[in-house]
């Protein structure tokens, strides 16, 4: 009987690692942004299922709106900027720091995040930045464990 009990209470304290930590940002246009966790290299693969693993959908580098479909594709989310900028890193940037400098390099709360870059590098690296070395355009391919951008959506309560 202990040996069952031992075995029990191990099980549930092991952490799971297939799913990411997460840490809330902000919201932007009924999108709530996190940072997720990513074990391995930092590619658009990469990002992409970490953000799927902890049940949220995945920005792109772009918006998505208004003529910001550059490095966007139809399976990233779509969400409206209210004219801040049509550049992800920007955007989370301005309504985290209040500044857009830097791609979002100026932005502690942004260090080390990656998005999803379709037809970037052919290496299928996601776009990241770096606050200590206030760095952009990391290649994601040559980095590991760092974090992926996520969303999910927020809804509003009529109640």
């Amino acid at each position: 009987m202990w040996k069952f009990l031992l075995f029990f209470t191990a099980v549930i304290t092991w952490p799971d690692l297939s799913v990411g930590q997460q840490e809330y940002l902000a919201t932007v246009d009924h999108w709530n942004f996190y940072k997720v966790k990513v074990f391995g290299a930092m590619t658009n693969a990469n990002v992409k299922a970490a953000c799927e693993a902890a049940g949220m959908r995945y920005p792109c580098y772009c918006s998505g709106r208004d003529g910001c479909t550059v490095h966007w594709t139809s399976d990233c989310i779509r969400y409206d900027a209210a004219g801040v900028n049509c550049y992800t890193h920007r955007v989370l940037s301005a309504n985290l720091c209040g500044t857009t400098d830097g791609y979002g390099s100026d932005c502690q709360p942004l260090d080390d995040t990656f998005v999803y870059m379709p037809v970037w590098l052919s290496d299928d690296s996601a776009w990241g930045v770096d606050y200590e070395t206030h760095t952009t355009h990391l290649q994601g391919a040559n980095y590991n464990n760092m974090y992926a951008l996520c969303a999910d959506l927020w809804f509003i309560s009529t109640l």
